[in-house]
């Protein structure tokens, strides 16, 4: 069977390695630092003692190329998977709703959700709705259109736009609703939101990331590969139009049977190959998602997650409902939250304890039960190459997997993959780039 170089240990390169491995291929696996995941890792909080992420993640049901590398990494029980589509929301001036589309099968059921939202009036909902079927049977354009250039076009009334698709294109696309391209937004529609039900199910970890991809070594090292971190590719050679082999920053060369270039573009740039830089266009400008996690003297939230408007943070996730913590650190610290504020380019310019600050003070004014509660402890994180900015100007920039040479492809979340720069973009990429070498 061949052997396969994979270049990042980011969930692209997981994904890939991980088809690599179940393929039979004998894979060698290199990551320029020491832990794998990329931006999708977790750590141990060194006040609480409790293991967090570097931001908090969600996945859908339509995340297929991600739950199948998890089901080849043994790692897929490490999910809290929602029976159907659920979503708490809550605005600031104390309203709260509910998406709830348990009440009929498959994309009817998200259909009589949004049809059920108390806070959007009448003429919203029928909006909404029939842009979605215009969506689903219609011949909608996009051509060089931003999400918000789409939903004027499509007729979507303000207060249908601000309470229904700007909280999805935030959390899907991190990008602002009048730059983020509309082409990704219909397809995150019609692939998670109008799709079959089990689609539209939100899984959220149940561990940390890290746990996620742990297994990946011994799964590696069964099949004769290996694992190495804290180096990386530091030039490669050719030989016959082909890569003949890689040079490591620790001075070893692998000779390439197959490989596949697995690391953010910014990191691409920096490989040479024959001495020249490597054959790639412009590095897309990045876009930050800023996480924070909060711990208090007493849990008040009581749903799972909820989506909140008019206020700087975005979504709220209760970890003490969805993450098994240990019961001393439960006992010490009853509340955690995690917060996530995407496309956050304005509040990651702010002091961490700032940041803190605001968001504590949002939750209390949003939910009555926080005000009561006692902060212990804020933790502030801020991804600031979280994604590429999604806008309708780089997607037709996006690079194939297909490389000049013919053993070697890449991969990466800010690939052409047609989806956005999620995990399951990722996943999806290494998975092709593999798929492409086969």
């Amino acid at each position: 069977m061949p052997d396969i170089l994979i270049v990042g240990g980011g969930l692209a390169g997981i994904a890939a390695a991980a088809e690599a491995a179940r393929e039979g291929w004998t894979v060698t696996l290199v990551e320029g630092h020491p832990y794998l995941g990329g931006r999708a890792r977790s750590f141990m909080d060194r006040t609480t003692n409790e293991v967090i992420d570097n931001g908090q993640h969600a996945m859908m049901g339509c995340y297929h190329a991600m739950l199948g590398t998890l089901r080849i990494l043994g790692t897929d029980h490490l999910i809290h998977r929602q029976p159907a589509l659920k979503v708490a929301f809550a605005d600031a001036a104390g309203r709260t709703d509910m998406l709830d589309a348990s009440k009929a099968p498959g994309k009817f059921g998200v259909a009589l959700g949004i049809w059920r939202l108390k806070h959007l009036p009448l003429r919203s909902r029928i909006a909404a709705l029939w842009f979605a079927a215009r969506m689903q049977y219609g011949g909608i354009r996009t051509d060089g259109m931003t999400c918000l250039d789409l939903l004027r076009a499509e007729g979507q009334p303000y207060d249908v736009i601000h309470r229904l698709w700007e909280p999805i294109i935030l959390a899907t696309l991190n990008a602002p609703m009048d730059k983020a391209a509309a082409s990704l937004l219909l397809t995150v529609l019609r692939r998670a939101f109008f799709g079959d039900a089990e689609n539209s199910c939100l899984y959220l970890p149940s561990a940390g990331l890290s746990a996620f991809v742990e297994p990946l070594e011994d799964l590696l090292t069964a099949g004769g590969g290996r694992v190495l971190t804290s180096t990386s590719v530091e030039a490669c050679t050719t030989s016959d139009g082909r890569i003949a082999d890689a040079l490591l920053t620790t001075g070893e060369v692998i000779v390439v049977d197959r490989i596949v270039f697995a690391v953010p573009a910014r990191s691409l740039h920096r490989i040479t190959v024959d001495g020249n830089t490597f054959p790639l266009g412009s590095v897309p400008e990045p876009s930050p998602i800023v996480s924070v996690y909060l711990w208090y003297d007493q849990q008040w939230l009581e749903h799972d997650f909820v989506a909140t408007l008019d206020t700087t943070i975005q979504w709220v996730f209760n970890r003490r409902l969805l993450t098994k913590a240990d019961p001393n650190v439960v006992t010490s610290y009853p509340g955690h939250v995690a917060v996530t504020v995407s496309a956050g380019s304005e509040l990651a310019g702010r002091s961490s304890e700032e940041i803190v600050t605001v968001c504590d003070q949002e939750l209390r004014s949003l939910f009555p039960s926080a005000r009561n509660a006692v902060l212990l402890h804020g933790v502030v994180l801020k991804e600031r190459m979280a994604t590429f900015l999604a806008t309708p100007e780089v997607e037709p920039l996006r690079p194939s997997a297909a490389l000049p040479w013919p053993n070697a492809a890449l991969a990466g979340d800010w690939t052409a993959t047609g989806l956005p720069a999620t995990m399951e973009g990722a996943c999806q990429s290494g998975v092709d780039a593999v798929r492409l070498l086969a």
